[in-house]
């Protein structure tokens, strides 16, 4: 149903016209975005995220976010939530989009350092096993190749794809995310 959602508000966003300057230099956006983890269990495991964001020259653009994830591992008949807290900062390339630039296909490199935090920082477990390590800091870098296309003057609808690579982290070093979003350009 997911994916039937996504097909739809995509095929939607192709058929959208805007007509107004976009991508200025020096121009700003405000951007939340909702992604998940692919594969991921029943339980909710996701990510939300929320950013500003600073045109530069041809369609490039800094950015700068905080992103809150949660993930659940088990453990026999246990679910273990993982907390993370992450800055993510860096720089996305235009790479290519139709000539009035309604949709457009950038790759972005990052940063990210953050906290993580292991079942609710509590060490022991329900059976009585004991975690090693319930806090850390995690640092890592990031790519992200993401679809945009102008909805209206102001609004741009997000479809993103994401892969990190975070040192210290309990969930593992490399992470992939799917996700959507909203940026609100001002």
């Amino acid at each position: 149903m997911k994916k039937l959602l996504i097909t739809m508000l995509f095929i939607f966003t192709l058929n959208v016209q805007s007509f107004a300057q976009q991508m200025i230099p020096k121009q700003k956006g405000f951007e939340i975005s909702y992604s998940v983890f692919p594969k991921s269990p029943e339980k909710q495991n996701y990510v939300f995220a929320a950013g500003l964001i600073s045109y530069a020259k041809n369609g490039r653009y800094f950015f700068g976010r905080a992103e809150y994830s949660r993930k659940f591992y088990e453990y026999r008949n246990y679910d273990i939530p993982i907390d993370t807290f992450l800055l993510h900062a860096g720089y996305s390339f235009y790479l290519i989009g139709d000539s009035m630039r309604n949709v457009n296909l950038n790759f972005g490199l990052g940063a990210l350092a953050g906290y993580e935090v292991v079942n609710r920082n509590e060490p022991i477990l329900y059976d009585g096993s004991l975690l090693n390590t319930t806090e850390s800091f995690v640092y890592g870098v990031s790519g992200k190749l993401s679809l945009e296309s102008y909805l209206t003057e102001h609004i741009v609808f997000i479809v993103d794809g994401q892969l990190s690579v975070l040192q210290n982290s309990q969930r593992g070093t490399l992470h992939s995310l799917m996700g959507v979003g909203l940026r609100y350009n001002f």
